[in-house]
């Protein structure tokens, strides 16, 4: 490491895999191509650090709830900042905000930016308003509703002209259509961690709705979490074997999507909705809950069908609807791929993004 120079600072201490590790991962790895002096600081076991290039330097550490009661933490987010002269740091979640964030300040690092990708209200307590007061010099948020979000309970918890909403990039894809199965029944998927927010229980309670209709189709569930052996239990107890399965954790998350024809997503919230992005770059239409970032992807009968929030047998009309008409099937999702196309092509968003990061 030279003397003089300054690096950028992912601070990520999430274990598992989710949105923003996936972010952290491909934007430090794309600031590094680009010869920009990176740092990735994760959990020693977690699954940013496993993802990106052994060349990026990185720097280990294990946060907890709890961990802005210790001390050490403190300062060793504190001699990191200094041996690499942080000139920015982009934490992510609000443990890395509480620790990382006040060490940084106190080293004297310049830009300390949250990385938000979460549509949930910050609450408006006396630690939020002087960690976002005196702390975070800039927030990116993933979304619109990210953004509206931040401010929900409290107007002046942040400048609004300090938070710049930077989507997350989906890679172009060249592949024109599905792959060909000897499967004649409508393969439906949908995707995320098996945990409440997801809020998977609703796919079954669907698929009991699409039964009273057409047997003609199979849900896909990919993902894995505390919720997979309930979720499990459920699809026995419902009958549901024959038209539900649990696929798990998906490697290629590409195949997956490739096998799809409707793909639907029953969450209660998304800071922004990521999987029904990769779908629609499938040319799948998607269906979803009209809630936080949905609105940002899905425009209604165009390239798919919000749907007010929790109304089971409005979601299953629509699957039905999509089922039984193949054109409009076929439509809708030339319509999402070319939303997706123009409105988040990766290497436009990372550009942006670098952008962004460099001019602090």
């Amino acid at each position: 490491m030279e003397h003089n120079k300054t690096y950028i600072c992912f601070f990520n201490s999430h274990k598992p895999w989710g949105g923003g590790e996936k972010w952290h991962s491909e934007i430090a790895s794309y600031l590094f191509s680009k010869n920009h002096n990176v740092i990735v600081c994760g959990n020693p076991h977690g699954a940013l650090l496993q993802s990106i290039d052994s060349t990026i330097p990185q720097y280990t550490i294990t946060l907890r709830n709890l961990s802005f009661l210790n001390p050490f933490k403190y300062v060793a987010c504190y001699r990191m900042f200094k041996k690499y002269r942080v000139k920015t740091v982009i934490l992510c979640l609000p443990i890395d905000v509480k620790v990382a964030g006040i060490a940084a300040k106190l080293a004297g690092v310049q830009n300390i930016v949250y990385r938000r990708g979460c549509a949930i209200p910050i609450k408006n307590s006396f630690t939020n308003r002087f960690l976002f007061s005196h702390i975070i010099t800039h927030i990116i948020a993933n979304s619109e509703a990210t953004k509206q979000s931040i401010t929900a309970y409290n107007s002046n918890l942040f400048p609004l002209n300090k938070i710049t909403v930077l989507y997350n990039g989906i890679p172009q894809c060249n592949i024109d259509k599905k792959y060909e199965t000897t499967n004649k029944s409508i393969t439906i998927g949908t995707a995320g961690r098996l945990e409440p927010q997801k809020n998977m229980n609703a796919v079954l309670t669907i698929a009991k709705e699409v039964l009273k209709y057409t047997t003609n189709f199979v849900i896909r569930i990919a993902g894995d979490g505390s919720l997979y052996q309930t979720l499990k239990q459920a699809i026995q107890d419902k009958r549901l074997q024959s038209h539900i399965e649990l696929v798990g954790f998906q490697n290629n998350i590409n195949d997956f999507y490739a096998t799809l024809d409707i793909f639907i997503l029953t969450s209660h919230g998304e800071g922004f909705g990521y999987v029904m992005a990769e779908a629609m770059r499938y040319s799948i239409p998607v269906i979803a809950y009209n809630v936080s970032s949905s609105q940002e992807l899905i425009t209604d009968n165009y390239n798919g069908f919000l749907i007010p929030k929790d109304n089971t047998i409005q979601f299953a009309q629509k699957i039905v609807y999509l089922i039984e008409n193949e054109q409009e099937r076929q439509k809708m999702g030339a319509n999402a791929r070319e939303f997706v196309q123009s409105h988040f092509d990766a290497q436009n968003i990372f550009e942006k993004t670098e952008a962004f990061i460099t001019q602090l």
